[in-house]
Parts: structure tokens; C-alpha cells; sequence
């Protein structure tokens, strides 16, 4: 278990807090899919002139707006994201070629049966095909 040091309350100590890594990735995955509002959102344009600006905006409108991209994202890329892989990493899990899973997150093509079987063995139980290529 990983351990982040911070400072609380007004004597600055540092204490150690315990950080759960399953607790931040399910965390993370709720926020991608819109399950729940982020308690800060902001968006950022570039100005003419080159610098940055920062504008807040409604949460409840990026949790929308989340929901609504997780909604219409293809499964193939719902599952890579729900493991936390790359294009690459997820492709050779699969035993596919990069091109391949990219033309199936694009919509391009859509997988097989057995691909999308295999899709679905890699989001219940990674491990297994984790084991299988090794």
C-alpha cells in the first residue's frame, strides 16, 4: 500500500495517510463514465496572445457531459480504459495488432465474436490473459 505524506490541520506535521489504489481507480473510473459530478471543473483556452485562461464551470454539466461521451464510446474502448491500459499494451493482451484495436475504437471495423468474447474475458478477469501471453 503506497503512503502520500501531507499537511493537516495548523501545526504543519506531516502525517502519513494510507492511499487505497482501488478506492482512486474506482474513484476515477466514476468520474469518466459521469457516475458522479466532479467537485471542480474547469475548462482552458488559449488567448490570442499566447497565455492560458481558466474558466469554471458547472460540474454538474461535465458530469453530463461525460456520461453522454462514455455512452457513445465503442466497448473495445470502454474496456481498455476500465483496465487502465495504452493502445499497445491492450492490443498485445489481446494478441492483436495495434491498427486493428485502433480501426475498432474508431468505429471502423467492428470486432469478431471470439475478439469480442475475448474483449470481454480481458474485463472480467485480465489476469488470466495476462497469464496466457507470458
Amino acid at each position: 500500500m503506497k503512503t502520500k505524506i501531507s499537511t493537516q490541520g495548523t501545526g504543519r506535521r506531516l502525517t502519513k495517510q494510507p492511499i487505497q489504489a482501488e478506492s482512486l481507480k474506482q474513484r476515477k473510473k466514476s468520474l469518466l463514465s459521469g457516475e458522479r459530478a466532479p467537485s471542480r471543473a474547469f475548462r482552458i483556452f488559449k488567448r490570442a496572445d499566447g497565455s492560458f485562461s481558466r474558466v469554471a464551470i458547472n460540474p454538474e454539466s461535465q458530469r453530463r457531459k461525460s456520461a453522454s461521451t462514455w455512452k457513445s464510446m465503442p466497448e473495445v474502448t470502454k474496456a481498455r480504459h476500465t483496465l487502465g491500459l495504452t493502445q499497445e499494451a491492450f492490443a498485445e493482451m489481446l494478441g492483436i495488432g495495434i491498427n486493428t484495436l485502433r480501426s475498432w475504437e474508431q468505429n471502423k471495423r467492428q470486432p469478431s465474436g471470439a475478439a469480442r468474447t475475448l474483449i470481454h474475458i480481458a474485463l472480467k478477469h485480465p489476469e488470466v490473459l495476462q497469464e496466457a501471453i507470458t
